[in-house]
C-alpha cells in the first residue's frame, strides 16, 4: 500500500469520525456521547473541521496518484466509501434531519380547521404574557423545535415523538438567543445542544446538564384542534408544508410502531427496569415541584373533572374538560394567604371555589363572583406523556389515584402512593 493510498484511507476514517456519530442508526450506539455536552460540541461543532481536513487529504491523494501511477483499486474503493458516508450523512445526520424552525408561519384558526379538521392533535402553548399559540403535532415530529420570537414573551416549543412529550421554554436570560441542534435521544427522550451556551438539555429535565442552569418552562398541553378552538378561538396555528424528509423519517418510525400506544416497542434502552404499575404507553400528566414528582393518569379524569392537590410546597388544581381531551394544571394559591379549593360547577367544564362560590372557566379565569377577572396561573408540566418514559426518569414517582369510599361511590380524591416493586 503506497503512501497516497494510506492518505486516502485516513481521509475515509476521518470522514466517518466526523459524520457517523450524529447520524440516525449509528446514533443508537453513540447516543450517550451525543447527549453529553462535550460529545455534542464535537459532533455539531468541531466535526466540520475534521470533515474539511478529510476532504483535503482525499483530494491530495487522488491528485497525486492521477499525476503519477494512476488510481489504484484501493483508492477507488476509498473514494466510493467516502462518497457513501457523505450520502448517508446527508439523509440521516440529525443536524440536517431535525433543523429547528426559526421563522414559523402561523395561520388563522378558521383556516387551520379547514385544512386539518377538528380531530388534528395540536400542542397548545400559553406564553408568559397569556397569549395562546397552537402547533400541529404531526408537523412538529421531525423538526422537534419551533422558535416563536414574536411579541413580548418569546419561547421555543419542543416536541419529542418517542416520549409523546411537549415542553416550551421561555427565551430569556442566558437562554434568550439559543442556537439549538437536536443532538441525541437519551432513554427515549430528546436531547438538544445549545451552541451559544455549549450546554446539552434533556427535555424532561428542564435544565442544562453541565452548568445546571434551570430553564423557564411555559405552560404546554396536548389536545385536539377543535378543543383548542373552543378554548382559544383567537389563537393562531403554526403550519408548514410537508417535506420529503418528513415522509422518510415518519415512515421509518411507523415501521417500528414507536408512537402506537398499543405497541411494546422501545427504541432506546431504559435507564431502569420497566415500571409496570401502569400500562407502558398509557398517557399521563407528569408534574414536578422541586425534587418531588407525581403522575396523574389521563384515564382518571373520566371519573372526576377536578383534582385539588398539594405537591411539595405547591398547591395544585387539575382541570379536565371536553371529555378530558383538555387537561390543565393551575396554581390554586391566588394570594400569599389565600389557597382556594374548587368543585365542579353546574356548567360542564366550569368550576367554582368553595370560599366565595365564584365561577371559573376551564382556562382558569374567574368570570363571576368576588374573584371576577382573576386568572389562575397555569403550572408547566408534561401533558399526556408516555408513562414508561416519565417513570424511567423519575423512578418510584407517586401515582395519583381516586380512593373510593366504603360504599363504592366516588368521593373526594386523595393521593395514594403505589410503591410496589416494578415487575
Amino acid at each position: 500500500m503506497g503512501g497516497y493510498e494510506w492518505l486516502a484511507v485516513v481521509a475515509v476514517i476521518l470522514c466517518a469520525t466526523a459524520v457517523l456519530p450524529g447520524s440516525l442508526g449509528v446514533l443508537m450506539l453513540t447516543h450517550k456521547l451525543a447527549a453529553d455536552a462535550a460529545g455534542a460540541r464535537f459532533i455539531y461543532g468541531h466535526s466540520i473541521w475534521i470533515l474539511g481536513v478529510s476532504a483535503v487529504l482525499l483530494a491530495t491523494a487522488f491528485f497525486s496518484t492521477t499525476s503519477s501511477d494512476g488510481v489504484s483499486t484501493l483508492m477507488t474503493v476509498a473514494g466510493i466509501v467516502y462518497a457513501g458516508i457523505l450520502v448517508f450523512g446527508y439523509f440521516m445526520h440529525t443536524s440536517l434531519m431535525f433543523r429547528p424552525i426559526r421563522k414559523p408561519t402561523f395561520i388563522a384558526m378558521s383556516d387551520a380547521m379547514a385544512r386539518f379538521g377538528p380531530g388534528e392533535e395540536v400542542v397548545g402553548v400559553i406564553d408568559q404574557a397569556g397569549k395562546p399559540h397552537a402547533f400541529v403535532a404531526r408537523l412538529a415530529r421531525r423538526p422537534h423545535v419551533v422558535y416563536q420570537t414574536e411579541g413580548v414573551a418569546p419561547f421555543i416549543m419542543t416536541h419529542c415523538i418517542l416520549a409523546h412529550s411537549s415542553m416550551s421554554y421561555a427565551l430569556e436570560g442566558s437562554f434568550s438567543a439559543p442556537e439549538i441542534s437536536i443532538s441525541a435521544v437519551l432513554a427515549n427522550n430528546m436531547v438538544f445542544y445549545d451552541k451559544s451556551s455549549h450546554c446539552s438539555v434533556i427535555q424532561i429535565e428542564n435544565k442544562t446538564r453541565d452548568k445546571e442552569v434551570p430553564l423557564q418552562t411555559v405552560s404546554t398541553v396536548a389536545l385536539q384542534l377543535a378543543t383548542w378552538q373552543s378554548l382559544y378561538p383567537e389563537s393562531r396555528v403554526w403550519v408548514r408544508p410537508r417535506q420529503w424528509r418528513d415522509i422518510f423519517y415518519l415512515k421509518l418510525l411507523s415501521r417500528a410502531d414507536v408512537i402506537d400506544p398499543n405497541s411494546p416497542v422501545v427504541v432506546y434502552a431504559l435507564q431502569n427496569p420497566l415500571d409496570k404499575r401502569l400500562p407502558m404507553k398509557s398517557l399521563v400528566l407528569g408534574v414536578r415541584v422541586g425534587p418531588e414528582s407525581r403522575t396523574y393518569p389521563v384515564a382518571i379524569f373520566a371519573q372526576t373533572p377536578l383534582i385539588n392537590d398539594r405537591l411539595g410546597e405547591r398547591e395544585l388544581l387539575l382541570v379536565a374538560a371536553f371529555d378530558h381531551d383538555y387537561i390543565q394544571v393551575f396554581d390554586r394559591q391566588v394570594a400569599p394567604d389565600t389557597i382556594l379549593t374548587f368543585e365542579p360547577s353546574s356548567d360542564p367544564g366550569w368550576f367554582v371555589d368553595t370560599l366565595t362560590n365564584s365561577q371559573w372557566s376551564p382556562q382558569g379565569r374567574c368570570t363571576k363572583g368576588q374573584f371576577s377577572g382573576r386568572q389562575l396561573q397555569p403550572y408547566a408540566h408534561y401533558n399526556k406523556i408516555f408513562w414508561y418514559v416519565w417513570a424511567d426518569f423519575f423512578p418510584g414517582t407517586d401515582i395519583y389515584s381516586l380512593a373510593p369510599p366504603a360504599d363504592g361511590s366516588i368521593d373526594a380524591p386523595e393521593v395514594t402512593q403505589l410503591q410496589q416493586e416494578a415487575k
